[in-house]
């Protein structure tokens, strides 16, 4: 892999991050203004708080699928592919 390769894998992978983050934050921040200024129903909250912890969770496991791929034995054999 040329360093070339690297950075625009690297680039998109960050974009990726920053992403999500973002689409996080659209999300999370009105829901607490909304919901703090009572302009949701207590169904709404909960429907929000549902959506919440969803989008949570694909952070989590999103998190977990390249940390599981980091091991050091995939790193330190020379033939095998770290699933990344």
């Amino acid at each position: 892999m040329s360093l070339s390769d690297f950075k625009y894998i690297y680039f998109m992978e960050w974009a990726h991050r920053m992403w999500g983050r973002t689409i996080g934050l659209a999300f999370i921040l009105p829901a607490i203004y909304f919901g703090a200024r009572g302009y949701m129903s207590r169904s709404t909250i909960k429907s929000v708080v549902g959506l919440t912890g969803l989008l949570g969770f694909q952070g989590i496991l999103g998190w977990y699928m390249v940390k599981s791929g980091l091991s050091e034995e995939l790193l330190s054999t020379p033939q095998a592919v770290a699933r990344v």
